[in-house]
């Protein structure tokens, strides 16, 4: 069984916990500091069981990430959980609409992370692919409740700056 999970996380505090709490759960973690090391990996290995996705990153948006992952024949199906500080709901619109299989907020606790860790990765993997365009589509078109676990917090105004 695979059970690699790649962690695109620049925030090394939050990447460590985030590496830690997967590891105690069995999983194997690669963890990636900017969506430039990222694209690399992409290129270089090969596609885990799960991507957990920060939005804001230097070098390349985990947003532009998300495309190329879900554009790479490789890498199309590998089901992917966007995990931001970001509740604005056009956001979350959007990166569900680009390809996310969820959407989970950051915050104190991991258990909605790890719910959604497990439902996406259950102890064997299925033989289809959890992530396809029709499967997209419906996942757009259903009820909030199905598709994700987002707990909602009030709009940061503090931002990530972008490294030149």
């Amino acid at each position: 069984m695979n059970n690699k999970i790649l962690l695109v996380e620049d925030e090394e505090d939050t990447a460590s916990l985030l590496k830690n709490l997967l590891e105690r759960e069995g999983f194997s973690v690669i963890h990636a500091r900017d969506g430039r090391q990222a694209t690399t990996l992409v290129d270089t290995i090969r596609p885990p069981s799960l991507i957990l996705l920060d939005l804001v990153l230097p070098y390349v948006s985990g947003s532009e990430l998300l495309k190329l992952i879900r554009h790479h024949p490789d890498w199309q199906h590998v089901p992917v959980i966007v995990l931001s500080a970001d509740s604005h709901e056009p956001d979350i619109q959007r990166a569900l609409c680009d390809g996310a299989t969820a959407y989970v907020l950051k915050q104190k606790g991991s258990k909605v992370l790890l719910e959604e860790v497990r439902r996406i990765v259950p102890s064997s993997e299925p033989s289809t692919p959890t992530w396809s365009p029709a499967a997209k589509q419906e996942t757009a078109m259903a009820p909030r409740t199905q598709r994700t676990r987002v707990r909602h917090r009030p709009r940061s105004s503090r931002r990530k700056h972008r490294a030149a």
